[in-house]
């Protein structure tokens, strides 16, 4: 039987270019019961993928939306045509009766790596370029995302440690990734895109730059060596309007 490609009510497929994630969204309501509080359940895509996903991401809730029960899901098997998902109850440590509930999932297919609920993924980590923030954020606007927010220091570490084992240093020491987020010299803040409070720290020596002289220094840069041989590596602030040495656009965009 031959696939057919179209857009459902509840059903979305996003398929881009090699520089973007495919992405896959849908819905599908079940009829599920359990004695206890967690139950396991198979979902099918009810849409045509060109491969497994590497990555599905799934929440569950009851269809009627006057009901109080809560449910945390963890996916446990991907495959080609579905995915099985434990149902947890977490309201109350009990089982329910037979219930109308729906699962909402994205799915995700790349070479980019998946933290929390965020897609991470270069464009092309062999390409290092001389670019300001505006440019690095139109880039990534391109290509279906935006430049990455670091919230607090354990994603630090998955972004630091991804942007390392992923980038294509050739004879190069370092390489460098604009962030979304902002730095305010006067309060010594920092502040994301999307206006919550960033991560203060993992600063390279020295940094943030806080006098006079640097009122400007607003944009954010993630410095990136080899190896952690070398101190010399962090975040540090810098005029997101001045083009800022060999560059390489890391990309994000949310599952859900």
């Amino acid at each position: 039987m031959k696939c057919i490609w179209f857009v459902l009510l509840v059903e979305v497929m996003s398929v881009v270019d090699s520089h973007q994630p495919l992405t896959g969204r849908g819905s599908i309501d079940l009829y599920l019961t359990s004695r206890t509080a967690k139950t396991m359940a198979e979902v099918p895509y009810r849409m045509c993928m060109p491969k497994t996903p590497d990555y599905v991401y799934a929440t569950a809730r009851p269809s009627n939306p006057s009901l109080p029960d809560k449910f945390n899901v963890t996916t446990l098997e991907i495959k080609r045509g579905s995915f099985v998902v434990e149902i947890e109850r977490v309201d109350q440590a009990t089982g329910w009766d037979r219930m109308l509930i729906t699962v909402d999932w994205s799915s995700y297919m790349g070479n980019g790596m998946v933290y929390q609920n965020l897609i991470l993924w270069f464009p092309d980590a062999a390409d290092r370029r001389s670019m300001n923030r505006n440019t690095a954020s139109r880039y990534c606007i391109d290509n279906g995302g935006r430049l990455v927010d670091i919230v607090d220091k354990v994603m630090y570490d998955v972004v630091y440690n991804y942007c390392q084992q992923t980038i294509v240093f050739g004879s190069d020491s370092f390489a460098r990734i604009w962030l979304g987020s902002s730095y305010n010299p006067t309060t010594d803040t920092v502040t994301q895109s999307n206006g919550k409070p960033g991560y203060h720290g993992g600063w390279w020596p020295g940094a943030p730059y806080r006098r006079s002289a640097y009122e400007t220094y607003t944009g954010l840069l993630l410095h990136i060596v080899p190896s952690y041989t070398s101190t010399n590596h962090g975040i540090f602030n810098f005029p997101p309007t001045l083009d800022s040495a060999s560059v390489t656009p890391l990309c994000s965009t949310n599952l859900m």
